[in-house]
């Protein structure tokens, strides 16, 4: 289940990438509809950074890999946000790794 959702994580982080690739022109990306600023294309990239960092503290079995995982969603969110209709799938991966990391902190109560 701890690579299953590091896949996820890695994924999700990966296809972040696209933000700065379309804002700074080094893709053709028609499948992304709306202009993505240079600014936005920035933090796509930094919710893509996150997001593999924080596959990476979960494998590594780090114990704060959770608040992490809780910058990328907020960050990885607002970005969707900025991009609805383009990213709006997004928001799927978003609510599953903030499951997980609901799941870890009330283990954690518990233990």
């Amino acid at each position: 289940m701890r690579l299953l959702f590091a896949a996820l994580v890695i994924l999700h982080g990966l296809i972040h990438f696209m933000g700065p690739a379309k804002a700074f022109g080094w893709a053709e990306l028609p499948q992304l509809q709306l202009p993505i600023p240079r600014g936005i294309g920035i933090l796509w990239g930094l919710a893509g950074l996150a997001l593999l960092a924080t596959a990476a503290l979960h494998l590594l079995g780090a114990r704060g890999w959770w608040a992490l995982a809780l910058v990328a969603v907020v960050l990885s969110q607002g970005v969707i946000l900025a991009s609805w209709s383009d990213a709006k799938v997004g928001t799927i991966p978003n609510l599953l790794i903030l499951a997980v990391v609901i799941a870890t902190l009330r283990e954690g109560l518990r233990g």
